[in-house]
């Protein structure tokens, strides 16, 4: 990620009602990095499918439970790390690899998040380190040639 002075880094507790809160932050440190609209609207969009999923499924009923965001921009690329001390889960083992395309064809329920989220980003990864969970994404600013 870029230098620390240059990150933007959130705790909010495991409920829905801090997405707003969140997202608003979010939107404004993207917008102060002059990026494109369509990759800021994209990526305000991956931080709350990704942000809902671990408030609905991830996240003990314990209110000390924290997810921090930590966002940051080196060169072309945005780098989010979102990370909570729910239960371990891997999202991308979890979920399937069809497109959103291919599932909205079948008419399938479940998981479409995390498929949305691998189309709209161009790296994600899952750890567990000492007992939290760690899911990153990477977005490149323009495209790759």
């Amino acid at each position: 990620m870029s230098n620390a002075s240059d990150t933007l880094r959130l705790t909010l507790s495991p409920q829905l009602s801090e997405l707003t809160r969140v997202r608003n932050k979010l939107d404004r440190y993207l917008r102060d990095g002059s990026l494109p609209d369509t990759v800021r609207c994209t990526l305000l969009v991956v931080a709350e499918e990704i942000l809902t999923n671990i408030v609905h499924y991830g996240c003990c009923d314990d209110t000390s439970d924290t997810i921090e965001v930590k966002v940051g921009q080196e060169n072309a690329v945005v780098h989010m790390e979102f990370i909570d001390s729910g239960k371990p889960f891997n999202p991308l083992k979890e979920a399937g690899r069809e497109t959103a395309g291919q599932l909205v064809d079948n008419l399938e329920l479940g998981g479409i998040g995390v498929r949305l989220v691998r189309e709209l980003t161009n790296h994600q990864e899952y750890t567990r380190k000492a007992g939290r969970n760690h899911f990153q994404i990477t977005k490149h600013i323009w495209p790759s040639k």
